[in-house]
């Protein structure tokens, strides 16, 4: 029977159908179960390793992570980042039949948001770390997503969940976003920096999943800004935290690209909210998620 080429099949059952052979190539051992149960095209799963083959410098537990689609600038990226001394898992990563995969060691972390943090010593970290990560990576800007093109769509995404809940965006917000989002100098970005995916171990900060995004310098201190500020120290002071100890540029350009998460965050943050109340029906009615009217107070401030 002729078989389809790797790339008619589709994403989802392509990652499925190679895992036994790249299981058996890396020398994983025993399946300890799944990191992840989620609609998204790829697999999280926990393995032990076994002994004596290459995989087993990164620890005696890994966590692969196998995308139905390649190159992907996630593994190759924070390979770089480890050696110019960022803070994130050892790794080794490549492509096989279509799919992008990579293999890490796993970390028993305690999550950074489980005990009372200061919440600008942390900004100040991770500023710091971004110092670093945003430093040009010649020869990996093509295994980096642009920024726009994921970003755009995503905030249209927000946009339409938020007019479902009756709070309607002005029409004019979407070319401030997609300035915003597509403004330059574009540089190497974690581009999905938040409390779960980043943990601490002997007191150090380590950085995990990145979406290795390629785009403006401002973009991972807003995404965090913006995702984190609400019902605390507020993302303005967050964001104005994190650029100057970064060094980022403080024009209209930064604080146009904090409107434009705000709104994104929102929209995130209604439509996790609509999905837990259409699977639980009996979660008390909440007319809309918490910080959003904060979040998008700060946006229309921003962009009045």
């Amino acid at each position: 029977m002729a078989q389809d080429a790797p790339e008619k099949v589709p994403v989802f059952e392509r990652v499925v159908g190679m895992l036994p052979g790249l299981q058996d190539q890396l020398g994983l051992g025993q399946f300890l179960g799944a990191l992840a149960l989620d609609h998204k095209p790829r697999v999280l799963y926990r393995f032990l390793v076994k002994k004596d083959l290459p995989i087993a410098e990164l620890g005696h537990q890994v966590v692969l992570k196998v995308y139905g689609d390649g190159p992907r600038g996630e593994g190759p990226i924070q390979q770089l980042w480890r050696a110019r001394g960022v803070n994130v898992p050892r790794l080794a990563c490549g492509e096989e039949i279509g799919c992008s995969w990579l293999v890490m060691e796993y970390l028993d972390l305690h999550p950074v948001m489980s005990f009372p943090v200061d919440e600008l010593q942390l900004v100040d970290q991770l500023a710091r770390m971004a110092k670093t990560m945003h430093r040009p990576a010649h020869g990996l800007a093509p295994v980096l997503r642009p920024l726009d093109e994921v970003m755009v769509p995503r905030w249209k995404e927000s946009v339409v969940a938020l007019g479902r809940s009756g709070l309607d965006i002005p029409s004019t917000w979407l070319s401030r976003a997609v300035a915003g989002y597509t403004s330059a100098p574009a540089v190497p970005l974690h581009g999905d920096l938040a409390p779960a995916n980043m943990g601490t171990r002997g007191g150090s900060l380590i950085l995990f999943d990145a979406s290795a995004l390629y785009g403006t310098s401002c973009f991972d201190a807003a995404r965090w800004s913006a995702r984190t500020g609400p019902g605390g120290t507020g993302p303005e002071a967050l964001f104005r935290r994190w650029m100057s100890v970064e060094g980022l540029p403080t024009g209209r350009e930064s604080w146009e690209l904090l409107a434009a998460e705000c709104v994104l965050e929102a929209g995130s943050r209604e439509i996790i909210r609509s999905r837990a109340a259409q699977e639980d029906p009996s979660l008390p009615h909440e007319e809309v998620a918490d910080g959003v009217p904060e979040l998008l107070a700060v946006a229309s401030r921003l962009w009045s």
